[in-house]
């Protein structure tokens, strides 16, 4: 059985070579690892979205300490040197020996001699300089300072400073690193919320209604197992982002209506539609991914929606195809995801400049 933090670095790695989506991946992991105990799940979880969180502060870390520059260490050591670093910067609850000692038996699962000297080299220079790391001063702050104490991207932050100010900047990039709630999504064609609430609490689970989306429930205990649950496999909830829940009702789908969910992805906002809908009448969701779109009827045979018609294509298609006319759509266009950061924190290290203004034009297109 692999250790939570050589799982959790198998998972870094992946994101790091392959990219892909780190909450499917993690959850796939979690999965396939179903029997650790729930502490340490915790701590694969902690660690996987904390590097990505903090990546750039860590990686500055490194450079500091490293005779190697940063580009030039093997990505499967980078990984190493960030979730040791990451440990002992911000889990107080581990000591700093005892993740500086996983990292170098992690390291010489793979590595060389030299290699595994090296990393303990630096994570020894890091826990002995701990102290003064840990000491940021966030005074009189500039796009630099806030870029490299919060650990985003300096051309992100240059274009927010721009827009939003300094202040407001280094408070939306503190936001940006706080863990998200987990928010589930009460399946009301089959289900009501303290009925779900009630069964979940049998199972375990601790639930509260969220603060601003209808039939929204905010995990605040048990959320490792949510897919594994009967009343999960029965389609009495689904796991959604609350933020999520809420711009789908702002469409107001009624009964009886023809709805087209033309950037349909997964399907999250498509099923709140059929909710609201009391499924009945005609929702058309497209999408370009086969994949997507592929989960995306699965999904809704889960939540026992039956008023949904997929078409895998380019949306900008539709005017070709003899279909009629729509009462409502709704165009959740692709865009940067930099205002999902603290769900997604890995997008701040893929995104580059010109992504907004090339997004921009499709979003036009669409």
């Amino acid at each position: 059985m692999l250790s939570p933090r050589a799982i959790a670095h198998k998972i870094l790695l992946h994101i790091e070579q392959e990219s892909g989506y780190p909450d499917r991946l993690l959850q796939s992991y979690l999965d396939r690892y179903d029997n650790l105990d729930p502490r340490d799940k915790g701590l694969i979880t902690e660690l996987v979205f904390g590097v990505l969180r903090w990546q750039g502060r860590l990686d500055s870390i490194i450079s500091r300490f490293s005779s190697v520059k940063l580009k030039k260490i093997n990505p499967v050591v980078r990984i190493i040197l960030r979730t040791a670093i990451y440990q002992i910067l911000f889990l107080d609850k581990i000591p700093a020996r005892a993740a500086v000692n996983e990292a170098v038996k992690l390291a010489r699962e793979s590595q060389p001699d030299y290699v595994v000297r090296f990393v303990n080299a630096v994570l020894r220079k890091v826990s002995d300089n701990i102290e003064s790391l840990k000491k940021v001063d966030e005074t009189n702050l500039t796009a630099s300072g806030i870029a490299e104490i919060y650990s985003h991207p300096k051309w992100i932050v240059d274009a927010w400073v721009k827009e939003l100010g300094t202040e407001e900047t280094a408070e939306l990039c503190r936001a940006n690193n706080k863990t998200p709630p987990t928010s589930i999504r009460v399946n009301t064609l089959l289900t009501t919320s303290e009925n779900l609430a009630e069964e979940l609490r049998r199972a375990g689970i601790e639930v509260q209604p969220c603060k601003y989306a209808p039939d929204a429930l905010e995990v605040k205990k048990g959320h490792f197992k949510l897919q594994r649950l009967e009343a999960y496999e029965k389609g009495l909830f689904q796991i959604q982002d609350e933020a999520s829940q809420l711009v789908a009702h702002i469409l107001t789908p009624r009964p009886e209506e023809r709805i087209l969910d033309a950037c349909a992805g997964f399907g999250g906002k498509t099923s709140i539609f059929a909710q609201l809908m009391e499924n009945s009448g005609e929702i058309m969701a497209v999408d370009l991914s086969p994949w997507k779109v592929a989960a995306l009827e699965e999904n809704l045979e889960r939540l026992k929606i039956g008023i949904v018609g997929t078409l895998q294509t380019d949306v900008r298609k539709l005017n070709e195809m003899n279909i009629k006319p729509f009462d409502r759509i709704f165009l959740d266009a692709p865009c940067s995801g930099l205002g999902v950061l603290r769900r997604k924190p890995d997008i701040k290290w893929k995104r580059r400049p010109g992504d907004v203004y090339r997004l921009s034009l499709l979003q036009r297109d669409l």
